[in-house]
C-alpha cells in the first residue's frame, strides 16, 4: 500500500459505525479509517493522531477491507493466549524504559525485549504493550535547544527579582513599576498553521505573493501593552520601540521589560535609552524562548494568517494590529509565567486574586 492512494471500502459504513461505537479499541480503529478514507490526511499523521504504528495502520485497513466490521472489532472480553510478558516482566520493562532513556522508538522496544526476556514481538504487538498496558504516549519529542542551561528558570528568576530589589531599595514600590515582555516577529501572509474540519478536502484562496513585516511588541502584564511596525531591527529602532513603550506607560515609576538576547537588545544604544527611560531590561537566559510569554501572542497571530486573505501589505498590517489590539489584553499568555515568578509578590495577588 505505501506510495499507492490507499483504497478503503464501504467508507459510509465506516461512518455509521463511528456514531454508534462507544469509546474503545473498535472506535480508534474506525477513527482512523475515516481519517484517510478520503485521501485527506496524510496516512503517517493518522497514525501518530491515533498513536499507532505504521504497520498496524496497514493491518487495519486489510482486515477492514476483507472481513468488514468483524475485521476490526476490539476481543475485548473473550479469552485468548495468555500475554507471554506477565506483570512483574513488565513492571521490570517499565523501569527499563524511565532508567536507560527519556524517548524509545517501536525498533528500540522491540529489541529490549527480546535481548532482557528472550522474546521476540512483532511492532505491532510492541505497539499495543506500550500503549495499552504500559499506558505511554506516542507523539513527537518536544525539540530543546542544546545550549539552553538546564537552570534556565533559575536563572531568569534570580535576574528578575535582582532587579526587583534593586527598584525597592531606590524606594520605588511595586504598584509603581510596570511589567512586560519584548520580542520582535516577522508572520508571513502565506502562513498554514492550523487543521481545519470540512467534508470535502478543505481549500483556502490565499495571496501566494510573500511578503512579511517586522514587528515589535511590548506584552505588559502590568502596565499598557505597545506594538509597533519596524523597517529594520536595528538598536535605533529597538531604542525608538522604548521610547513608545516608556510614553505608553508614563505613569509607572519604572518599567522591568524582559527581552531575548538578540545582540540589537543588548547594544550599547539600547541600553543607555533603556537606563534614560527608567526601562530595567531583564535579559533571558540563552535559547529560552519558552520563558518568554509574548511568543505565544505571535503564535496566535500567525494562526489567524492561516485563515485569513491579504491582498497587501498594508491589509497585512491591520490583520497584525487586530490581532494584537485582542491578544494582548489577555492574561492567559502569561499565566503559568505568573506562577512561576511572581508569586510571593503583590502583583500575583493582582493579577491572580
Amino acid at each position: 500500500m505505501k506510495g499507492e492512494r490507499l483504497n478503503i471500502k464501504n467508507v459510509e459504513e465506516i461512518k455509521d459505525r463511528l456514531k454508534i461505537e462507544k469509546e474503545g479499541n473498535t472506535k480508534v480503529r474506525l477513527i482512523f479509517l475515516n481519517l484517510i478514507a478520503g485521501g485527506d490526511v496524510d496516512f503517517k499523521k493518522a497514525c501518530e493522531y491515533c498513536g499507532i504504528a505504521e504497520s498496524t495502520g496497514y493491518s487495519w485497513i486489510r482486515e477492514w477491507n476483507s472481513n468488514g466490521y468483524k475485521g476490526i472489532e476490539s476481543k475485548k472480553g473473550k479469552r485468548g493466549r495468555p500475554g507471554r510478558l506477565s506483570e512483574e516482566d513488565l513492571g521490570r520493562l517499565k523501569g527499563l524504559l524511565l532508567k536507560e532513556k527519556p524517548y524509545w522508538t517501536t525498533k528500540e522496544v522491540r529489541l529490549l525485549i527480546k535481548e532482557t526476556f528472550g522474546i521476540e514481538y512483532s511492532e505491532d504487538q510492541v505497539v499495543r504493550i506500550l500503549r495499552d498496558r504500559l499506558r505511554m504516549h506516542f507523539s513527537k519529542p518536544y525539540p530543546v535547544d542544546y545550549r539552553k542551561p538546564e537552570d534556565a528558570e533559575a536563572l531568569l528568576e534570580n535576574q528578575f527579582q535582582l532587579t526587583l530589589s534593586l527598584l525597592k531599595e531606590r524606594g520605588i514600590k511595586e504598584e509603581d513599576i510596570a511589567i512586560g515582555f519584548i520580542d520582535e516577529t516577522g508572520p508571513q501572509n502565506t502562513a498554514n498553521t492550523v487543521r481545519v474540519w470540512s467534508f470535502d478536502k478543505a481549500r483556502i484562496i490565499k495571496n501566494t505573493t510573500k511578503f512579511r513585516t517586522n514587528t515589535i511588541g511590548f506584552y505588559a502584564i502590568k502596565g499598557e501593552s505597545v506594538k509597533a511596525f519596524l523597517d529594520n531591527s536595528k538598536a535605533s529602532s529597538i531604542a525608538k520601540f522604548l521610547e513608545k513603550i516608556r510614553e505608553a506607560n508614563n505613569i509607572y515609576k519604572a518599567i522591568v521589560a524582559v527581552i531575548d538576547n538578540f545582540p540589537a537588545h543588548k547594544s550599547k544604544l539600547v541600553r543607555q535609552k533603556a537606563a534614560e527611560l527608567d526601562i530595567y531590561l531583564v535579559y533571558l537566559p540563552p535559547c529560552s524562548p519558552q520563558l518568554n510569554p509574548i511568543e505565544y501572542i505571535w503564535k496566535s497571530i500567525k494562526r489567524v494568517f492561516s485563515l485569513a486573505f491579504v491582498r497587501n501589505l498594508e491589509e497585512m498590517k491591520k490583520v497584525i494590529s487586530d490581532a494584537w489590539n485582542k491578544l494582548c489584553k489577555k492574561l492567559s499568555f502569561a499565566k503559568s509565567w505568573i506562577e512561576k515568578f511572581l508569586r510571593g509578590t503583590s502583583y500575583y495577588v493582582e493579577l491572580c486574586g
